[in-house]
Parts: structure tokens; sequence; C-alpha cells
């Protein structure tokens, strides 16, 4: 083996030790802030809705997206956890954008048959297009149906996947490489785009499906719901779509 070889495999030796070492100190440094508990409070409604909405209604192909969504918001759950910021946005990008593929293909089988063959892509732009059109969302105020939220989201979460905006950097005028920081303005951050971002999901997921949340119907669900969604969106919710989200 040549030298060069020999230093570079030196040098990874070194590098993997210098950053699993600085995973658990980051890890250590950030556990305690309440965002995280906040967080997974937050992820709760994820599981809820794949388990009561999702698993009975959906396709088994067109559920396989909710539950990569699902995977991506845990995935932004622990990058954020060691301080991996710019990743932990662009899982969230991802989380975004497999929920309104899971319920577009659940509505079209043939599609869906032609994605698995390589053969068929929608982009975020169009699927936001169709569910703006959904009967059982075009009536409904974008603050309602989860979709002004979505978009909003989106766009900003666009920001870190591109790095075309300074917030999203990881690095910073005196660091070229930064994997990680452990800036609690950056946990804050990160955190208010998750909330944001789980919020539009489950007002999304709770206007498609209002017809099994009426009444006493799905209470469990209706419960869990209620740590993913603010007041005032509940509010708007029980008039527009008679869904009563019970307070957590």
């Amino acid at each position: 083996m040549s030298q060069l070889i020999n230093e570079i495999d030196a040098n990874h030796a070194v590098f993997f030790k210098e950053w699993t070492a600085q995973a658990a100190q980051n890890w250590t440094q950030l556990q305690d802030n309440a965002v995280y508990q906040e967080s997974y409070r937050r992820l709760s409604a994820i599981q809820a809705i794949k388990a009561y909405l999702v698993v009975p209604h959906y396709s088994s192909g067109s559920a396989a997206f909710f539950f990569e969504a699902h995977n991506d918001a845990l995935v932004s759950h622990v990058n954020a956890s060691v301080g991996a910021w710019r990743a932990a946005l662009q899982a969230l990008r991802g989380c975004i954008e497999n929920i309104l593929c899971s319920i577009y293909y659940n509505d079209h089988p043939i599609e869906l048959e032609l994605w698995g063959s390589g053969k068929f892509i929608i982009g975020f732009t169009d699927l936001v297009r169709y569910l703006e059109k959904h009967p059982r969302l075009g009536s409904l105020p974008e603050n309602v149906s989860g979709l002004g939220l979505l978009k909003t989201e989106y766009a900003l979460l666009s920001k870190a996947v591109h790095a075309s905006a300074v917030d999203f950097r990881m690095t910073d005028p005196i660091s070229d490489v930064l994997l990680w920081s452990v800036d609690p303005i950056k946990a804050s951050m990160w955190s208010t785009r998750e909330k944001r971002t789980i919020e539009g999901v489950s007002l999304l997921m709770a206007s498609m499906h209002s017809s099994a949340l009426q009444g006493t119907k799905l209470t469990p669900l209706r419960e869990v719901l209620g740590l993913s969604i603010s007041t005032s969106k509940r509010t708007a919710l029980r008039q527009a779509v008679g869904v009563n989200i019970r307070t957590p």
C-alpha cells in the first residue's frame, strides 16, 4: 500500500475518533434543552396519524411515503440532538415532500405504479396545486388545511438544502469545516421550523380525514394532536370541519 493511502487511512482514524467523541459531547451539552422533549411530544402526533389514519386507510405503496416522512421527522430530531442543524432541517423538508406524496399516490394508484417503475415523478409545486383543488381541502382556508404552513416551511427549508441563506449555514467566517454546533440559538431556530412543520402536517391530515374524527371518534388521536396543533388552529379546525382537538 502506498504511503499516500497509509496517510489518508491514518487521517480517517483520527477523524473518526474525533467526530464520535464530539458527537457524544454535543449530545451531553444539548440533552437538557427543553426543545427536545417538546419535539418528541410533537412527533407522537405523526406516529398517531400513522397508526389511526394511514395504516387503516392507505394502500401499502402510498403508506410507505408516510412511513418515510415519519422517519424523516425522527432523523431531524436525532440530528438536532447532536447539533447537526442543517441536516436536521433538510430532513424536515423531506418529511413535507413525503407527506404530500402519500396523499397524492393514495388517490392515484396508476401514477404510483408508474412511479414504482421509474416512469412518473411529481414535484412539490404540482403536489400543492393538486391538494389546493382537492374536494376535502379546496374550500378550506390555508390556516385550517395546513397548506399555508407547509408551503412557507418548505420554502424556508429549501434554503437550508441549497445553502442559500446565511442563517442555515453550518460553517462560519472562522471555520471551513463545522459538522455541528451546540449554539442554543440554532436549537431554538430548528425547534421553530420543526414545530410549524409538524403542525402543518397535523392540520393537513386532520382536514383530509375530518369525517373519521367527528364527535367521539378516534379520541386517542384527537388527544395527541393537541400536542402539535396550537390553540388558535384547534379552534379554526373545529369551526371549519367540526373536528374537536382536545387540550392535552
